[in-house]
């Protein structure tokens, strides 16, 4: 409800021209769909949330067509904003040299940067900032120490307040045994959550479990289900999985 409140001030307090085609660039709200869209419109008022966001749906294909360059340009904007997730997605673009020439030693300024901004909120309580301490810690990001079991413990703190990414990730942990004893059930039941938020990945992947049985009764009418949610956002294992077996989305 927050988040819905903040939303509909910034876009009242929006000059009309967000609606208008802007010099050198096309209306690309023609193109865009749920999550980009909302993410966008957010985006081109300041919102360093949504810029994160947007930068995710572009470097994902996610409700807009795949660009590493915009992906890159969405990050950059949020991580001048000291947001964390924003400063973790650029290091992760200059590591990888996606949107941008690769530059290790601009990734690890920025992964330590991200670290210390995001430590500092997430011990305040801040869900998304727990989830990019969990991101550090699971991939030993910008000279932290790679141990899965902290990891596990800030993913499990994010996803306990409903934040998506966290539950996501939480699922997948579970499902492996990352960090955290295996448990397909659990990862079920995180799955289940994200998805129950409109996260396309964990929608897929609960559509996967109820295809296998995996922590779940077997359940192929429930995994179209999931598979079509999915496939509405973009994702294009889902929509993949639907075209073999004949089905749309």
């Amino acid at each position: 409800m927050k988040r819905l409140g903040l939303i509909l001030l910034l876009l009242l307090s929006c000059n009309a021209s967000l609606w208008a085609s802007r010099e050198g660039e096309d209306d690309v709200t023609e193109t865009m769909y749920g999550k980009a869209l909302n993410s966008y419109l957010l985006a081109r008022c300041g919102d360093a949330e949504a810029q994160y966001q947007l930068a995710s749906c572009y470097h994902s294909g996610y409700g807009v067509e795949e660009n590493d360059s915009l992906a890159f340009v969405w990050a950059k904007k949020s991580a001048e904003q000291d947001y964390p997730a924003g400063l973790y997605f650029l290091a992760y673009c200059y590591e990888t040299g996606k949107g941008c020439s690769a530059n290790m030693g601009n990734a690890n300024f920025l992964y330590k940067k991200a670290y210390e901004k995001a430590m500092s909120l997430a011990n305040g309580g801040d869900p998304s900032a727990q989830f990019v301490v969990g991101k550090i810690f699971d991939y030993g990001n910008g000279g932290v120490e790679q141990n899965q079991e902290v990891a596990v413990r800030w993913y499990r703190r994010a996803a306990e307040q409903g934040y998506p990414g966290a539950q996501f990730n939480m699922g997948n942990c579970c499902q492996l045994g990352e960090g955290v004893a295996m448990n397909k059930e659990e990862a079920v039941y995180w799955y289940r959550q994200a998805s129950l938020q409109g996260d396309a990945d964990s929608q897929y992947m609960l559509g996967l479990c109820y295809a296998s049985g995996e922590g779940v009764t077997k359940n192929a009418r429930k995994a179209i289900e999931w598979f079509k949610e999915s496939s509405r956002q973009g994702h294009r294992l889902a929509q993949d999985i639907l075209v073999r077996i004949g089905e749309t989305w």
